[in-house]
């Protein structure tokens, strides 16, 4: 079974550049993170033909993380009943945030229809898919935060963007940026997150104070 719409052809693209920086955080540029799911998604594609399950997770997992800033923690504690993707419903409930906080995530829709289908696959591998069952497992059990970060670095390596450092936390902050940049809303950053305080979103408003200083620099020299 073919779970993941894959691109009819593959699209050139240009050298990576560095991981952006801004306030002490790194974060991925828009056509950095495109470039990282459509690896996975390949790498996914192959592993499908081969009959192979290492690269279906790993695309699985790093569209979750992309598609929704959660942390490297929460995505390895997903459960399969975490996922709430019935008539109307399109989110993640996370049982355990920072701060041992629950909160519910809004999902776009192109994941919630991935999440739909990794489930089916599970099901026809026999993998476990009730209420309390985790979502990512492997030969030794569910997957630890430290795994999900090994697999981030791994694909990141293999494009030449990995940077000493919070590495699979710049998802998280790619996506925050990202976000923001869409409507400026704050608030809806700050929810999806799980951020307690709206100061602590704000760095991501900052963000874009700092790349229109870069661009109005010089304008006329």
């Amino acid at each position: 079974m073919n779970i993941i719409n894959f691109p009819a052809k593959r699209i050139k693209e240009k050298k990576a550049k560095s991981i952006r920086s801004a306030d002490g955080f790194k974060y991925f540029s828009e056509s950095q993170i495109k470039l990282l799911r459509r690896t996975a998604r390949d790498r996914a594609q192959l592993d499908l033909t081969k009959g192979q399950i290492t690269g279906v997770r790993d695309w699985m997992l790093l569209d979750l993380l992309t598609s929704t800033g959660i942390r490297e923690a929460e995505a390895a504690d997903l459960r399969c009943g975490d996922i709430k993707t019935g008539y109307g419903e399109s989110s993640l409930f996370i049982r355990n945030g920072k701060g041992s906080k629950a909160r519910t995530v809004q999902i776009p829709d192109s994941l919630k229809n991935h999440l739909k289908t990794f489930l089916v696959w599970k099901r026809e591998r026999e993998e476990p898919t009730g209420e309390d069952d985790y979502l990512f497992i492997g030969q030794r059990g569910n997957w630890t935060a430290w795994a999900v970060g090994e697999i981030v670095k791994k694909y990141l390596r293999r494009l030449n963007l990995y940077e000493t450092g919070k590495s699979a936390h710049s998802l998280r902050h790619s996506y925050a940026v990202e976000l923001y940049s869409r409507e400026h809303d704050l608030r809806a950053v700050q929810k999806q997150l799980g951020h307690s305080s709206i100061q602590t979103t704000q760095i991501y408003a900052d963000v874009l104070v700092e790349d229109i200083q870069k661009q109005v620099r010089n304008l006329w020299n």
